[in-house]
């Protein structure tokens, strides 16, 4: 993809470091849809590509992973330890998989099947975490009951399709990710001079990351609060007092368990870690923090190449193709 294989992993990592650190808060602004969905595959084809481009592909993505965790804790320090989580496993399986599995593309598809399958486990377990089994058995009645107004015959569950469809959605997802990252590196090198060319001929707008992090955190306790509601309502037509209660104090204890105890303490922990990492990644990571801001200025080109000459769902795959593109070669 460029001369330097070195010069192009520290890229690389660098735009999954932007994507894990501020990307969102970028595609809001620029109304991109489906974002959280994007950004979760968008570290599938980045840690693809950095296994494409090492021939020691474990090391590199356990180090390319080390450094975005670093990133990712300078430039969001608000962010939960799910979130590092998250990276952390993404990185160690991608790792793993493409060192032992030796066809490329079975890797990558295998890869990307397991990465979003654990991405949308993880919702699940931490909606169950606080609200308890109830939510589920909540959403059944709710569903129960509309289906008796309605006179249709219900004997299945309701939650348990709902989880079965989302997580198969989210492994389809990833194999097609997989698939097409494995494919990626050739489609980057074929269209850089074509793309580059039609960069120069491009009026750049400007953008706004509109999305802050105390915006985020008010959605989610909204999100949250709605949940919450919906349940204590249904119990409520339902006569379950006593299941009102329970659900009430069960949620709030996991709540403040979660945010004034698990949460300072591992964070505790990840500052102590994390500054004795940084004594030893400091020239790695100041070499992606300085390479961070140029990275953004392509973001809106990108995106207006890929709006210029493609229509749907085309756009996104090719503001993909476009943002590695100039991150690379710019």
């Amino acid at each position: 993809m460029v001369s330097s294989p070195s010069n192009t992993i520290t890229k690389l990592t660098a735009l999954w470091a932007l994507s894990e650190s501020g990307l969102g808060g970028v595609m809001h602004a620029l109304k991109i849809p489906f974002t959280g969905f994007f950004l979760g595959g968008f570290a599938i084809v980045m840690i693809t590509l950095i296994a494409f481009e090492s021939n020691k592909p474990f090391k590199a993505i356990l180090q390319a992973t080390l450094l975005v965790i670093l990133v990712k804790a300078a430039a969001s320090p608000h962010s939960p330890p799910m979130a590092y989580i998250a990276v952390g496993f993404q990185g160690l399986i991608g790792a793993l998989l493409f060192k032992v599995i030796p066809f490329f593309r079975l890797a990558a598809c295998l890869f990307g099947m397991i990465a979003l399958l654990e991405s949308a486990a993880q919702k699940f377990l931490f909606a169950t975490l606080i609200f308890g089994k109830s939510i589920w058995e909540a959403l059944d009645a709710f569903v129960a009951g509309i289906l008796k107004d309605l006179s249709i015959f219900n004997d299945f569950s309701f939650s348990f399709w709902l989880i079965a469809v989302y997580t198969g959605v989210y492994v389809i997802w990833g194999f097609v990710l997989g698939w097409w990252a494995s494919g990626l590196p050739k489609v980057v090198h074929e269209q850089s001079v074509h793309l580059l060319l039609s960069y120069n001929e491009l009026t750049l707008s400007k953008y706004d990351d509109i999305t802050t992090p105390q915006k985020r955190l008010y959605s989610k306790l909204i999100a949250a609060v709605f949940v919450l509601v919906c349940i204590v309502t249904v119990f409520a037509l339902q006569g379950s007092t006593s299941k009102i209660w329970f659900v009430l104090g069960r949620t709030i204890a996991a709540l403040l368990t979660l945010f004034y105890i698990v949460n300072p303490l591992v964070k505790k922990w990840m500052t102590i870690w994390l500054n004795k990492q940084r004594n030893h990644k400091a020239t790695e990571l100041t070499s992606i923090l300085d390479g961070i801001p140029e990275i953004r200025t392509h973001i809106s080109p990108a995106l207006q190449l890929a709006r210029k000459q493609h229509k749907g769902l085309a756009v996104y795959k090719a503001f993909v193709v476009n943002f590695i593109v100039f991150s690379l070669y710019k």
